[in-house]
């Protein structure tokens, strides 16, 4: 049986109906049954955890081949202590391969702050026992629209400078895992999931203007100037985030592109371009 944590979660639900719709025995771990009462396919099992409590982690892991980790989400520490929970209970629980999503950019002069929350999944994962595949994901296309993109009114000021970022969607994301997480040969431990294509916040902001209509120009700014905007309109973490993430783009972090995507699944990643055009509300119709 695979087991998939988030999954109620964008990509988490992604991974099961795509896993489901294949044929595979498949679990999802909740907090809350009634959470995943109409987002998940009927014939998923579910199971009860929670990252905070480690014994009902592996009560959910026991009996399971395949765990699939979605990386968590929140506060830097919350996430590294999530990860470390659901591995810990993995290993007591007998399970036998892990696929986890981890981004990037784990380097450790990289000024990310998730960064060393992901490093420190990859070394517990590397020295757990249990086999283990890492598919280290570049920046999400919904992310740029939702975050960054469409609370833009003219202007994309970011502290990215000229740094490059190879877009994925979180659609292709979970087509990937999936395809990991139904293999039967679990010898490569590594990809990277990305876009096929690098390109600047300029093309990005030209794209999304195509796509809406509306004008829409970037603006590398200083890193204080996004913190002081971000600070006054989000809550902590997410400025310091943000922020960072913008100064590893900077530092060019997120310029690789990698072949991986098309090798598990056998298809060619959707571009921002496309991305923007299916998923856009109020696209012109000749766009």
């Amino acid at each position: 049986m695979i087991l998939v944590t988030g999954a109620t979660g964008h990509v988490g639900r992604a991974v099961v109906s795509r896993l489901v719709s294949s044929g595979h025995e498949v679990a999802a771990l909740v907090r809350k049954p009634e959470a995943a009462q109409g987002r998940l396919p009927r014939e998923t099992a579910l199971r009860v955890g929670d990252y905070e409590d480690a014994s009902t982690l592996k009560a959910a892991f026991t009996g399971i081949d395949e765990l699939v980790l979605i990386s968590s989400d929140g506060a830097a520490e919350a996430v590294m202590r999530h990860h470390a929970n659901a591995i810990a209970a993995a290993t007591a629980a007998g399970v036998r391969h892990t696929t986890f999503t981890s981004i990037v950019d784990i380097g450790e002069s990289s000024p990310f702050y998730y960064a060393p929350a992901y490093s420190d999944a990859e070394r517990r994962l590397a020295n757990c026992g249990v086999p283990s595949t890492i598919l280290r994901c570049g920046l999400y296309s919904d992310f740029i629209l939702d975050t960054w993109l469409a609370p833009a009114s003219g202007e994309l000021a970011l502290p990215a400078g000229q740094g490059l970022v190879a877009p994925v969607s979180r659609d292709d994301v979970a087509a990937a895992v999936a395809a990991v997480a139904a293999k039967t040969d679990t010898s490569r431990t590594l990809y990277t999931i990305t876009g096929d294509r690098a390109q600047g916040f300029d093309a990005i902001a030209a794209f999304y203007a195509e796509a809406t209509a509306r004008p829409l120009r970037y603006r590398p700014c200083a890193l204080s100037d996004y913190l002081a905007s971000a600070s006054a309109r989000l809550d902590s973490p997410w400025p310091q985030a943000f922020a960072t993430l913008c100064a590893s783009i900077a530092e060019g972090r997120y310029t690789s592109t990698s072949s991986d995507f098309t090798t598990l699944t056998g298809k060619p990643p959707e571009s921002f371009r496309d991305f923007l055009v299916r998923t856009v509300p109020g696209r012109p119709a000749n766009g």
